[in-house]
């Protein structure tokens, strides 16, 4: 069958920047930079206000719409949660129940991103328009098949997706104490110690400021070709998204870039250098040995505080709005290892440092087991699946290795 014959094939819209009263806090407005890999539901960064509802009736698309980017960035994808316009970026289908399930045609759709990106026309920004869409040929098993197929493949989705909750929890939570405790300077015991005035701001007594050079070491230890391991496992730029480290690529290191160069070890914290305003941090947690990172990173190591504090500083809206300011040139803004050693840090007494720590670093270690623990499910769950939209493996082993899995 034709995807069209499956549903109503849809091709987004985008409201004009020169009428802002159609944005708002309604409806959610999906682009492809609201879509990511490790979540088969968009992050909307805006949405439509009442008129700009009105304005989109006719291409805002239900919940369960299959979306996928066919300009530029084919093959990105997502299921609605929510009614949703997407833009013009991106054609979606309106999955009709009685001829499929709306999972399922995610995942066969997924299942030939290569084929279908191949067909795109155009050199310099490939296009696949809404007739070649839905065009697109499948062989559709009957429905009960779906239904068993969708629901092996969505119980590893929805795992992954209770983890990045949970993430998400642990994250708003160690942010949250840093912020009550380092930024309103609401820690235990504040009504008993004074706030002084300083020319860097207020500070409690007994508090200091320090630059980042004095509290920790940047750019610590870079890895020698002599001494490199055969294999090592790469974290680039693009690898990092805010927060997290979205994936490590294995290599033979003879056959790794020259930037694989920056040794990184238990708290270590990235920072990309390029474009500080798209927050590419992380912090490494228990890396194996062979693990290195680019060197378009500048890498900070704790030493005169602990690296859950340090993290939650270097990673404050005051922290990368200092790295915006001081980021050179206008095509790839970038800082340097100077810009974060001359960088201010509050150091807080010791004792309230560890306080936060023993607080703090537990839930960082746990949100990372949750993310390591996703990427396994993602393996497993993209190994299964070429193999089951094809029929190469049946629904009843799929099952059996799913109830494994669990």
């Amino acid at each position: 069958m034709k995807l069209s014959e499956l549903g109503v094939i849809v091709t987004g819209r985008t409201p004009p920047t020169s009428n802002p009263e159609l944005l708002g806090n309604g409806t959610a407005f999906v682009t492809p930079t609201d879509i990511s890999e490790h979540s088969i539901y968009a992050v909307p960064q805006r949405r439509l206000s009442p008129l700009g509802d009105a304005e989109f009736q006719r291409t805002i698309l239900p919940t369960d719409a299959v979306c996928f980017t066919c300009i530029a960035s084919i093959g990105k994808m997502c299921l609605t949660r929510e009614p949703t316009l997407t833009n013009q970026q991106i054609n979606s289908i309106i999955v009709d129940p009685a001829r499929a399930d709306p999972r399922w045609t995610f995942y066969a759709l997924k299942s030939m991103r290569e084929e279908i990106a191949a067909i795109a026309s155009g050199s310099a920004t490939p296009i696949i328009n809404k007739t070649a869409f839905g065009n697109i040929q499948f062989s559709v098993p009957s429905l009960p098949t779906q239904r068993r197929i969708a629901s092996i493949l969505g119980a590893y989705d929805d795992l992954i997706e209770v983890n990045q909750r949970r993430i998400a929890v642990l994250e708003e939570m160690a942010r949250g104490l840093f912020d009550e405790w380092f930024v309103r300077f609401r820690f235990p015991g504040h009504e008993a110690v004074s706030i002084l005035g300083t020319p860097s701001g207020p500070m409690p007594q007994g508090w200091r400021n320090d630059t980042l050079g004095n509290v920790a070491a940047i750019n610590a230890a870079s890895l020698r070709p002599a001494n490199a391991p055969s294999e090592i496992g790469y974290i680039d730029i693009s690898s990092v998204s805010p927060g997290k480290i979205d994936t490590i690529n294995h290599m033979p290191f003879a056959e790794a870039p020259g930037r694989a160069r920056r040794i990184v070890t238990d708290g270590s914290i990235l920072w990309s250098n390029v474009r500080p305003n798209r927050r590419s941090f992380a912090v490494v947690l228990d890396p194996k040995p062979e693990i290195v990172a680019s060197t378009g990173f500048t890498v900070l190591d704790a030493r005169e505080t602990s690296f859950a504090y340090l993290y939650h500083w270097v990673t404050t809206d005051n922290f990368v709005g200092y790295l915006v300011g001081n980021a050179q040139g206008a095509a790839y803004p970038a800082v340097t290892a100077a810009t974060f050693e001359r960088a201010a840090i509050l150091l807080p007494p010791a004792e309230l440092v560890k306080r936060f720590t023993d607080f703090s670093e537990p839930m960082l270690r746990l949100a990372d087991s949750l993310q390591k623990a996703n990427g396994s499910l993602a393996t497993s769950r993209d190994l299964l699946l070429p193999r089951l939209i094809s029929g190469q493996l049946s629904v009843a082993e799929a099952e059996r290795q799913l109830e494994e899995a669990a």
